[in-house]
């Protein structure tokens, strides 16, 4: 079962937005509004990527160094994005007194 589900808008032209079942149970927007093909497609997208790849054991699947464009670590063959951190202004040294 996934923790992301499609709704309606409720407006006209139609538009459906992804939620994802946050752990208290209230669904909360992840994507949207847009069309239904691609908010079918960005639910498939967020449900398989990211998830780590197991084996029958339960224990996790480990890279093939020799397919460089597939990360069989993961379902689906790729993780999830990280978010680019900001840079740091750097600090202007103190002006000394005379």
């Amino acid at each position: 079962m996934s923790d992301y589900i499609i709704a309606e808008s409720g407006e006209f032209p139609p538009k459906y937005n992804v939620l994802e079942k946050g752990e208290d149970g209230i669904y909360i927007l992840k994507y949207g509004p847009d069309d239904l093909g691609s908010a079918q497609r960005k639910q498939k997208e967020l449900a398989t990527a990211g998830k780590r790849a197991r084996t029958k054991k339960g224990r996790y699947v480990g890279d093939d160094p020799s397919t460089p464009d597939y990360d069989e670590a993961y379902v689906g063959g790729k993780k999830k994005a990280k978010p680019k951190k900001k840079a740091k202004a750097k600090k202007k040294p103190a002006k000394k007194k005379s």
